[in-house]
C-alpha cells in the first residue's frame, strides 16, 4: 500500500510540476512583452515578499503531519481528530496574522520601489496577490495536513492542477483583450476559489469520520517552535535573494533574476517531486521501527535522486543560455544573456539539491530540535554573505552568498542523516556523488566541444532539448548501472514491484 501511494504521489507531483512549469514559462514572457520588464519584476518581487510571510505558518503543517503519522498508523481516530482540530485553530490564527502583514506590506512596499511604478498599482497588487495565499491558510491548510499525512497528497495535487488550468485560461483571455494588469491578476486570484471548494468537497465526501471540532491536542505541538525555526530559516534562505535584489538593484534586475530562477525552480520541482512522494512513507516506517526497510528505501531513493540531479543539471548547463536567448527575444529593456549568472545558478541548484534525500529522512524522523542551530547558521551565512557580495558583484554576488550557505548546510545535512539516523558510513554516498559528477562532465564535454546551439525559435530549441536530454540520460543511466550494478538491480526489482501492484489495482 505504501509503495502504491508513493507511486500515485510521484506521478501526480510530476504532472503538477510539468503543468506549473509550462504555465510559468508562458506568463512571465507575456508580462514582459505586454507590460514590460518592470511590471514583470514588480509581480515577482511582490510574490517573494508574500512568500516571506509564510513564516506565520510557524511549523504548523510539518508538525501536524509528523504528529498525525502515529495515530493514522494505529487507527486512533480520536487522537487524529484532536491534532486536526489544533491545526485548524492554528491555521486560522496564522491566516489573520498573514492578512495583517499583507496590509502592512501594501502600505510600505510602494515606498521601497518609489519612482519605478505608481503607488496605487503596487499597493493594489500586493493585496490582490496576497488573497490566494490567505485562502491557503484559512481554508486549505488543515485539509492539506490530513491528505499529506494519509499519503493522499495526490488528490490535493490533482485539484491544484485543475485550478492552475482555470487560472491560466483567465490570464490568457484577459491579457488577450488588453485588460489592465490589476484586473488580470484580480480575476485570476478569484478563480483560485475553485481550489478551496474542490478540496473541501473531497474531504467531506471521503473523510466522514474526520472532525475538526474536537478539543485541540496542544501537547503534540511540542516541536512546533523547533519546526518554526527551520521554516523561518528556510524562508530566509530561499526568498531573500529577490528581496535583496529589489532593495539594492531594482525591479528590472528582479525580472532578470526571476527569468533564470523560473527555469531552475522548474527543474528543482521536477526532481523534488520524487522526494515528496516518500516523505510520509518513510515516516510511517520510522514510526513502526522498521529501520532495515528505512535503510533499503533510502539507499534506492538516494541513488535515483543523484542520477536525476546529474541528468537535470548537466542538460540545463547546455541548454539554459539558448533558452534564455529565445525566451527574451524582443525584450530589450534589461540585459538577460549573462553566462556567469547561468553558471552560478547551476552551481547553487546542484549543491542545494543533493541534500534532499538526507533532508527528507531528517524531516520524516522529526529531528527538528536536534538540527535547528544548523539551520540558523545556514540562514546567517546566506543573508550576511549576500548582503556583502551584492555590493561588489551585483546580482551575481547574491548567488555567491547563497552558494556559501548551501556548501555548509548540504554537507552538514548529509553527515547528520548518515550518522544520527541511519548509523552507516558515508562512503557509498560520496561514491555516488563522485560518479554522477564524472558522468555529467562526460555527457556535457563533447557537446561543448563539437556542437554550437543557436536555435531560432522554441521549436528548434525543443528539438535540441529532446536530443540532448536523451544523450545525457543515456550516459548517466548506463554509467550508473556499470558503476553500481547491485544497486541498479535493486532499483529494477523495486520498479517491477510497483508496476505489478499498479496492474493489480487496475484489474
Amino acid at each position: 500500500m505504501r509503495t502504491k501511494k508513493a507511486f500515485y504521489i510521484m506521478i501526480s507531483n510530476l504532472s503538477y510540476q510539468l503543468i506549473y512549469t509550462l504555465i510559468w514559462l508562458v506568463l512571465p514572457r507575456l508580462f514582459m512583452t505586454v507590460y514590460g520588464s518592470a511590471i514583470n519584476g514588480l509581480i515577482l518581487s511582490i510574490r517573494q515578499f508574500l512568500n516571506f510571510f509564510y513564516i506565520v505558518e510557524a511549523g504548523i503543517g510539518l508538525t501536524s503531519i509528523t504528529a498525525l503519522l502515529k495515530p493514522l498508523a494505529s487507527g486512533d481516530r480520536n487522537g487524529a481528530n484532536r491534532i486536526l482540530s489544533s491545526a485548524k485553530v492554528l491555521y486560522k490564527r496564522a491566516g489573520l496574522i498573514f492578512l495583517s502583514l499583507t496590509i502592512m506590506l501594501a502600505v510600505i512596499y510602494p515606498f521601497i520601489i518609489a519612482g519605478q511604478v505608481s503607488y496605487t498599482l503596487s499597493f493594489s497588487l500586493v493585496l490582490i496577490l496576497g488573497f490566494s495565499i490567505f485562502l491557503d491558510f484559512f481554508i486549505i491548510g488543515k485539509y492539506k495536513v490530513l491528505l499529506v499525512a494519509d499519503q493522499r497528497e495526490y488528490v490535493l495535487t490533482a485539484i491544484q492542477i485543475i485550478s492552475l488550468i482555470f487560472n491560466l485560461i483567465a490570464y490568457l483571455v484577459l491579457i488577450k483583450f488588453g485588460m489592465h494588469i490589476l484586473f488580470v491578476n484580480g480575476i485570476a486570484s478569484i478563480m483560485l476559489l475553485s481550489r478551496s471548494i474542490m478540496v473541501a468537497s473531497y474531504i467531506k465526501k471521503n473523510y466522514s469520520h474526520v472532525s475538526f471540532k474536537e478539543k485541540p491536542d496542544t501537547a503534540v505541538f511540542a516541536q512546533r517552535k523547533d519546526v518554526f525555526i527551520h521554516q523561518i530559516t528556510g524562508v530566509i534562505v530561499f526568498n531573500s535573494p529577490i528581496i535583496v535584489i529589489t532593495l539594492f538593484l531594482g525591479l528590472k534586475e528582479v525580472s532578470v533574476y526571476t527569468t533564470y530562477n523560473m527555469v531552475f525552480s522548474a527543474i528543482i520541482m521536477l526532481v523534488t517531486s520524487f522526494s515528496g512522494s516518500l516523505f510520509a512513507g518513510i515516516g510511517d516506517l520510522l514510526v513502526r521501527g522498521e529501520m532495515q526497510k528505512v535503510k533499503e528505501v533510502f539507499m534506492i531513493f538516494e541513488s535515483i535522486y543523484f542520477a536525476m540531479i546529474a541528468w537535470a543539471f548537466s542538460t540545463t548547463f547546455i541548454l539554459i543560455l539558448p533558452f534564455i536567448e529565445v525566451y527574451t527575444r524582443g525584450v530589450s529593456d534589461a540585459e538577460y544573456i549573462r553566462p556567469e549568472l547561468a553558471i552560478l545558478f547551476i552551481s547553487v541548484g546542484a549543491v542545494s539539491n543533493i541534500r534532499i534525500p538526507a533532508q527528507t529522512l531528517i524531516h520524516s524522523a522529526g529531528h527538528f530540535k536536534q538540527t535547528k542551530n544548523r539551520a540558523i547558521a545556514e540562514a546567517a551565512i546566506n543573508l550576511s554573505a549576500s548582503l556583502f557580495f551584492v555590493q561588489i558583484f551585483g546580482m551575481e554576488g547574491v548567488l555567491i552568498g547563497a552558494l556559501c550557505s548551501y556548501l555548509y548546510r548540504t554537507t552538514d545535512i548529509i553527515f547528520y542523516a548518515s550518522r544520527k539516523i541511519l548509523d552507516h558510513s558515508l562512503t557509498l554516498t560520496i561514491y555516488k556523488l563522485g560518479i554522477n559528477l564524472l558522468l555529467s562532465v562526460a555527457a556535457v564535454l563533447p557537446i561543448q566541444l563539437f556542437l554550437t546551439i543557436q536555435p531560432k525559435n522554441f521549436i528548434e530549441w525543443t528539438g535540441y532539448a529532446l536530443l540532448l536530454s536523451a544523450w545525457n540520460f543515456g550516459i548517466i543511466i548506463v554509467g550508473n548501472i556499470l558503476a553500481d550494478p547491485k544497486m541498479s538491480m535493486s532499483i529494477f526489482q523495486r520498479g517491477k514491484l510497483i508496476l505489478s501492484r499498479k496492474r493489480e489495482v487496475m484489474h
